[in-house]
């Protein structure tokens, strides 16, 4: 039987089942650290295996994956019985990592999908955090981080209107959760990356390239000069790594902050 790590520590990061996506990196690098890890998701469990099996046989730590629809608040309350099964303790680090997004005109949006991205993308993150953070205060130390978009703070006239409308909100819920914990030990963040390199990404740019008549590199270009002023995809690794730094003691006074990862954008409001 494996020997794990004993830190004591236990992290969930939601929507953390893509191996090349934000979640599985924010996970592989808290468990680099020592922190037993859930993985949450909506894959099968059989699917998931290989990258939960992976971190406890690279990194020496516990980590477990629960299933769940964010999109339903009573499977959200199910997960969190499930993690309070687990660690009867709590967690000590939820990563609201989760999210979708839509695009479409304002006047064409349906009002279907404003609800799902909204559920995901501000809700669950509320609920969750509801959920969770009383065993965080009892325990006299806590970390919630958000990860958000620069789209919370800066649009144009391509942002998915309701992506913008829930991270400014979940940028809201960030500062509203750091006062709610002022003095206990728990601090709320939110990390507001720019474009991040993953396979979302590419598809991204693969459709720009029909839709424009240009080649791969010439979209890319394009995109990067609106979204990432230096011209350089954001790197899950870049993202995984503030993370981690916000649960070192050298973060325990950063609270209520929204952090940019935004290759110089905000630089230009």
């Amino acid at each position: 039987m494996m020997a794990f790590k004993k830190t004591g520590r236990v992290a969930l990061i939601t929507g953390a089942t893509s191996p090349d996506g934000v979640g599985y990196a924010i996970a592989e690098s808290l468990a680099r650290n020592g922190f037993s890890i859930i993985l949450h998701g909506r894959r099968d469990a059989e699917d998931v295996e290989p990258l939960r099996a992976k971190l406890e046989r690279k990194h020496q730590v516990k980590a477990d994956y629960i299933r769940a629809n964010l999109l339903e608040r009573s499977e959200i309350e199910n997960l969190c019985r499930e993690v309070k099964t687990i660690y009867p303790g709590g967690v000590d680090v939820l990563v609201n990592n989760a999210g979708l997004s839509h695009r479409a005109k304002l006047e064409d949006f349906p009002p279907a999908k404003w609800d799902e991205l909204i559920a995901v993308n501000l809700t669950a993150p509320f609920d969750l955090t509801r959920l969770l953070f009383g065993d965080m205060k009892r325990k006299g130390w806590g970390r919630i981080i958000n990860i958000s978009s620069v789209r919370s703070k800066i649009v144009d006239a391509d942002s998915s209107v309701p992506y913008a409308a829930a991270k400014h909100g979940l940028n809201g819920l960030t500062k509203a959760t750091a006062m709610a914990g002022l003095g206990s030990g728990v601090t709320c963040n939110a990390i507001c990356p720019a474009l991040i390199k993953t396979k979302l990404a590419i598809e991204l740019i693969e459709k720009a390239t029909k839709r424009w008549g240009v080649s791969f590199e010439e979209a890319k270009k394009r995109i990067l000069s609106t979204i990432n002023p230096s011209g350089k995809f954001v790197t899950v690794e870049q993202v995984a790594e503030l993370a981690s730094f916000l649960c070192t003691p050298a973060a325990d006074q950063i609270t209520g902050a929204e952090l940019p990862v935004d290759a110089g954008l905000w630089a230009k409001l």
